[in-house]
């Protein structure tokens, strides 16, 4: 079977990105390919080296966190390496140690989350890492770019890197970008035209996850429950969940770990089952992450996205354009109106029509780009 390396950012403990990734893996399984998670080190050193030196500290800070030294956010850091390495248990990973192999075969999937957006992509590698400059120009011209998201409207590139980017980008075999907003910058920015994919979880059903929570032991709240899954929280805006949790008389549970939360189960970080469990099974769901509104979708869940102009509104207008659900965005935080959305119904019945014709879509445009 022909090997195909999937490029994206690392795998910690954000539920999206690692779900993405497993998504895209199982996507290409599917279609016959032997695909592997392109893993590499964050900075220039060795991979190994760096890895065993982060988990030493991280596991290091994790004890003394566990008997009162140290900050819930070292113990937190362990969680999230721990977790994203307990999910990919069992996933090929091909680690990066040293540049690509010279193999013209070798062939590349970049994507997909917020790959090419430049302000991300400095915290790992470069902006151009994530366009293949380390790969040989036979390479790239087997390689593609799948829903490769620049998490805004704006390409956040230096003039050099811009340059750099723009003629690796032509070296690619085809390129297709998350976000609507993107297919305009790829035209003028980088002088390519491209098309719109729809985000790897987005193909696969809600069957294929619900394989992931019958993997492993998931507990639920004792009531019905409202999950809450929100990255950028504030007391402010817990408040104003807390009292829609009361009108909606729904236990609220929150789907990332709090340090001072009462419940001892609810300080720790969920494993990728119990956070799909929690929402697969939720009465409602709010979020500010993509990702979130995406599994809300997939599972047919009553949602509410709060908007997120920090982390990027080009990925939430793209996404519920999409499935005409853009009335579910809510920019003004008051309790009357998320509840207003919340009980507002959606047509399932079109949406799911909708999802399965963006798979089909998918499925068509990654055959003939990848199997010829």
């Amino acid at each position: 079977m022909k090997k195909v390396y999937i490029l994206t950012h690392p795998l910690t403990g954000n539920y999206g990105g690692l779900l993405q990734a497993y998504a895209s893996y199982k996507t290409l399984e599917s279609m016959g390919f032997s695909p592997y998670i392109y893993k590499y080190a964050s900075k220039d050193l060795p991979l190994d080296f760096r890895s065993r030196m982060l988990y030493l500290k991280m596991y290091i800070k994790y004890i003394l966190g566990r008997y009162g030294y140290g900050t819930s956010m070292w113990h937190n850091m362990w969680r999230k390496l721990s977790v994203a390495k307990q999910f990919t248990k069992g996933l090929r990973m091909h680690k990066a140690v040293s540049p690509a192999t010279q193999d013209k075969n070798v062939r590349y999937w970049i994507g997909s989350d917020q790959v090419w957006r430049a302000s991300y992509c400095r915290n790992m590698k470069s902006p151009e890492f994530y366009f293949l400059d380390f790969a040989t120009l036979e390479q790239r011209r087997n390689s593609i770019a799948y829903a490769a998201s620049m998490g805004t409207d704006v390409w956040e590139g230096t003039p050099e890197e811009t340059a750099t980017c723009k003629q690796l980008m032509m070296d690619l075999k085809a390129v297709s970008v998350r976000e609507h907003s993107s297919i305009d910058i790829c035209r003028n920015v980088f002088g390519r035209e491209v098309c719109q994919m729809p985000d790897p979880t987005l193909l696969l059903d809600a069957q294929e996850y619900e394989k992931i929570i019958r993997k492993r032991f998931t507990w639920s709240p004792k009531k019905p429950w409202l999950s809450i899954y929100v990255l950028d929280d504030s007391p402010q805006l817990n408040d104003i969940l807390m009292r829609c949790a009361q009108v909606l008389k729904l236990e609220p549970q929150h789907l990332l770990s709090h340090s001072c939360a009462k419940k001892l189960r609810d300080r720790i970080l969920p494993t990728v089952s119990q956070w799909l469990h929690l929402v697969r099974n939720c009465d409602y769901f709010i979020t500010d992450s993509f990702h979130g509104c995406a599994f809300a979708i997939i599972f047919n869940k009553p949602f509410v996205c709060l908007g997120n102009e920090k982390r990027g509104s080009a990925r939430f207008d793209s996404l519920l354009g999409t499935f005409g659900l853009q009335d579910r965005l809510v920019t003004k935080l008051e309790p009357d109106t998320i509840l207003q959305i919340l009980n507002t119904p959606i047509d399932w019945e079109n949406v799911n029509h909708i999802r399965k014709a963006e798979q089909l879509r998918a499925t068509l445009f990654l055959k003939e780009k990848l199997e010829r």
